[in-house]
């Protein structure tokens, strides 16, 4: 269940290669949509929380971009080709 909220949260925040991913298999970016799930999630729950943990913030926020980064990249071929 994870692994699909990551995908259409990734669907979302990445719209450019929303196609893309709509049609690479779960057991291909399965953890890294699992990982970018729970970590959505995370950052979603520090941004609501009070007081504000700027670290965790920007902590999560970091990590999801990196995830979204390596999306990036294996949409592109580029971690497929080092795989």
């Amino acid at each position: 269940m994870n692994r699909e909220r990551g995908r259409r949260r990734l669907m979302l925040r990445l719209p450019d290669i929303r196609h893309v991913l709509s049609g690479v298999p779960t057991e291909a970016l399965g953890d890294m949509f699992e990982s970018y799930a729970l970590a959505a999630d995370a950052l979603d729950r520090f941004r609501s929380e009070r007081p504000l943990q700027e670290s965790l913030i920007a902590e999560y926020a970091q990590l999801c971009h990196e995830i979204e980064q390596e999306v990036i990249l294996y949409c592109s071929g580029g971690l497929r080709s080092r795989g």
